[in-house]
């Protein structure tokens, strides 16, 4: 069990993810202060109910870890900062002693029953991405060669979940997946459904340039 301070936000962090934040209200940044100070990490939890600015915020019950990387003073005592994303957390109990919440949390391992359907499983999410990340390179007329993805599988549950473009709730649920071949399998059925739509809206976009002449190769 590890004691640590709360950053309710209206967003999901995986570990190995990089999150920016402009810090600028008293109560966070004492909480950074005390973080930089102290080389500690503070906790990343997606809000369930409350505000991210002002009021008070209830968090959903996993969160993530994260250790700041990255520092910009400015005017006022306020911060830019880059944060990275440790490892996933559940909170135990939470109480509000300081101006922030800090709850007990303990770390939540990987479990990883099955290593052969998660790499076969890591294949194929390792394929659907690259096409998903050119596909949406492709909108914008852009195109990259290599695409570099991680082979540990674990790794790439994290990094996809981290880009893939859906809603915070369905993010959160894949965060909460203690079992990695799950999380792969989810952000499969995501990624053969994003790619789809990409496809189209690539093929639709190359009609409207070239005159009904352009097809997707």
């Amino acid at each position: 069990m590890v004691d640590i301070p709360l950053f309710p936000l209206n967003t999901v962090l995986f570990p190995g993810g990089t999150l920016p934040l402009h810090i600028f209200e008293d109560r966070y940044k004492l909480m950074m202060g005390e973080c930089i100070e102290q080389h500690t990490t503070f906790g990343v939890v997606l809000i369930k109910s409350g505000t991210e600015v002002g009021g008070p915020a209830e968090p959903h019950p996993v969160g993530t870890t994260a250790r700041i990387s990255r520092v910009q003073e400015l005017d006022g005592g306020r911060l830019n900062l880059v944060a990275v994303g440790v490892e996933r957390f559940r909170i135990l109990s939470i109480r509000q002693s300081q101006p922030y919440l800090r709850a007990d949390v303990e770390v939540i391992e990987d479990a990883d029953t099955d290593p052969s359907a998660s790499a076969a499983a890591a294949g194929e999410v390792s394929k659907l991405y690259v096409d998903y990340y050119r596909l949406a390179l492709a909108l914008t007329s852009q195109w990259q060669e290599r695409v570099g993805v991680p082979e540990q599988p674990g790794a790439l549950a994290d990094f996809v979940a981290t880009r893939i473009d859906t809603e915070s709730e369905l993010k959160q649920r894949l965060l909460e997946m203690p079992s990695v071949s799950e999380r792969l399998t989810t952000e499969r059925e995501l990624l053969n459904q994003a790619v789809g739509v990409l496809g189209e809206q690539v093929a639709a976009a190359r009609r409207s340039r070239y005159g009904g002449l352009g097809a997707l190769n």
